[in-house]
């Protein structure tokens, strides 16, 4: 037989083909497939083969989902085209087929793709891309997908998490750092997931940028490098929006050491701190050394300056935190010397206080005299007391730090996602009242109001608080809610129909005259819409939406 055959073929002659690829045969979408076989029967015939075999008399080319839907729906027999075939021809058509077809999901697409290529070699990437139209480095990316361990492979299978997700566990390199980043995703508390966003950042941390390379990126061969992100960019068609990364932490790692034990009294941290060498932060532990700061009594002598123990510690990235930026690895006793001496102690306290803890005791109970008398004593629109108002609010909630940093101008949305610690140094409280003492009272009406909207939407699925503070603002779920395009697609044809009915849409006779006159479907037949179709129905149909709200939006026992 070189030509197609056209006839009903009995279920039980049929086999599937082992070399299918594609694995997801439930969920929303099969259903839908049953009941419309159901309805309507199997419309599209599906393409067989015959083969030698005792039991069976053909197999499936493609139509693997409609064959296991006719049975599921009861049918005995399916329409089919029975077509003379080679294993290498069949193979083509299966794989092609299943690639052109949109319900296809992305680990049967990766998987087709590599049974593909494990048929006909690596260098077939080309091949497949034209007949597919598909390109060729998203076909690479696709593949790589499946070198992830089995149970990440699963989870995602199962819809727990995204793909984005798996490609982000890409850029690792060890099995351990995937595992690691994959059982962080979860949330056993709040059961919920880290966001793709979240996890990226997580992960760029771990890849630090090729610009805070302290070293020569052109003589160290960084510039072309596989594990430049920049290159993996051409090869795999990665975000370009990344900035150039090094994939390699532990090559980075030792470029950085190594140039940095070389130039060291040539560095920035040499000339600020003086101390006689560095240690990464991720080598150390926080037992192994104490911090000189300029809020301790310690400080260092000028004996330090000598000594192999005075270190800073420094982030891969180059980044110094300010506590730091000088600190003793020797042994307690040495780092105690730096103490005032006790002679000198004992002058201080000829000529100070005899009891050192009076001032600080009296300072305090005075301002807790004194404060509430003034600060009542404001005016509510006085500009002082708006700004003490302000400045209680953010010293009272630090996510409301980074917040401000940008509200503010001092930092930048971006610098405080890829840097949260730069806050610690650069805005401190200090900060924050200095500015606000600067503020008009028009800007802190504006600071407030921007303030208070951070704070209600930071916290996720707090909806019993949101709707508390909507009521508040004469906000009515029943009436103000609306049915959005955006909401409808989330949704299958089956849960639309029941949410048509029971909203009373469909016996709306704008509804009716628009699924009669503009879809052309016989007059009350809102089943025989497609998704497309019933989305039109509820959002160009004229029909008034106000009050049909679905029960879940009112209810907040999912939310």
């Amino acid at each position: 037989m070189t030509q197609n055959i056209y006839q009903n073929i009995s279920l039980a002659e049929i086999r599937s083909n082992p070399l299918n690829p594609r694995k997801n045969f439930h969920g929303e979408t099969f259903d839908e497939l049953v009941a419309s076989i159901k309805q309507k029967g199997v419309i599209q015939p599906i393409l067989t083969r015959p083969v030698r075999n005792k039991a069976v008399k053909f197999e499936i080319v493609f139509g693997e989902r409609r064959f296991r839907a006719s049975k599921q729906a009861g049918l005995d027999t399916v329409p089919a085209l029975i077509r003379d075939l080679d294993d290498e021809t069949a193979f083509d058509l299966m794989t092609i087929e299943n690639l052109q077809r949109e319900d296809l999901n992305e680990l049967e697409e990766a998987r087709s793709f590599k049974s593909w290529l494990d048929k006909k070699g690596p260098d077939a990437v080309k091949e497949l891309a034209e007949r597919t139209g598909i390109d060729a480095r998203y076909i690479r990316r696709r593949i790589r997908v499946l070198d992830l361990p089995k149970k990440i492979l699963k989870t995602w299978e199962k819809g727990a998490i995204k793909y984005g997700h798996l490609e982000q566990l890409m850029r690792l390199k060890t099995k351990k750092e995937i595992n690691k980043y994959y059982k962080g995703l979860f949330n056993p508390w709040s059961n919920s997931i880290q966001s793709v966003r979240d996890l990226k950042r997580d992960i760029d941390r771990q890849s630090p940028k090729l610009s805070d390379a302290k070293f020569d990126l052109k003589k160290t061969g960084c510039l072309t490098c596989f594990q430049n992100s920049d290159v993996q960019k051409k090869l795999w068609a990665t975000d370009p929006a990344d900035k150039k990364r090094c994939l390699n932490r532990k090559c980075f790692k030792q470029k950085q050491n190594n140039h940095l034990i070389k130039q060291w009294k040539k560095t920035i941290y040499y000339k600020k701190f003086k101390t006689t060498g560095f240690r990464f932060q991720e080598d150390v532990n926080h037992n192994e050394y104490r911090s000189f700061t300029q809020y301790s009594d310690e400080q260092p002598r000028k004996k330090c300056r000598d000594c192999p123990n005075f270190i800073t510690i420094i982030d891969i990235d180059g980044d110094v935190n300010w506590n730091h930026e000088k600190t003793c690895f020797g042994d307690a006793s040495c780092f105690n010397a730096c103490k005032p001496q006790k002679k000198e102690e004992k002058k201080k306290a000829k000529d100070g206080p005899r009891v050192p803890w009076h001032g600080t005791h009296f300072r305090e109970k005075f301002y807790e005299t004194e404060l509430p008398v003034r600060i009542n004593a404001q005016s509510q629109d006085e500009l002082k007391m708006a700004q003490i108002a302000l400045f209680s609010l953010l010293k009272s909630n630090d996510n409301l730090h980074a917040w401000f940093a940008v509200y503010s101008g001092n930092k930048t949305q971006k610098e405080v996602e890829e840097n949260p610690y730069c806050l610690w140094r650069s805005f401190n409280l200090q900060k924050i009242f200095d500015i606000i003492s600067k503020m008009s009272k028009e800007q802190l009406d504006q600071a407030f109001r921007e303030a208070s909207i951070h704070v209600i939407m930071q916290e996720q699925g707090d909806s019993k608080t949101r709707h508390m503070i909507a009521e508040h603002f004469d906000i009515d779920l029943k009436t103000d809610w609306r049915i959005t395009e955006e909401y409808l697609k989330k949704k299958t044809i089956k849960e639309m129909l029941v949410m048509g009915e029971k909203l009373e849409i469909f016996s709306d006779e704008k509804a009716k005259t628009f699924l009669y006159e503009k879809l052309l479907k016989k007059r009350g037949k809102f089943k025989s819409c497609k998704k497309a179709e019933l989305i039109k129905v509820f959002l160009e149909s004229g029909v008034d939406l106000t009050g049909k709200v679905p029960e879940e939006i009112l209810s907040f026992e999912n939310g």
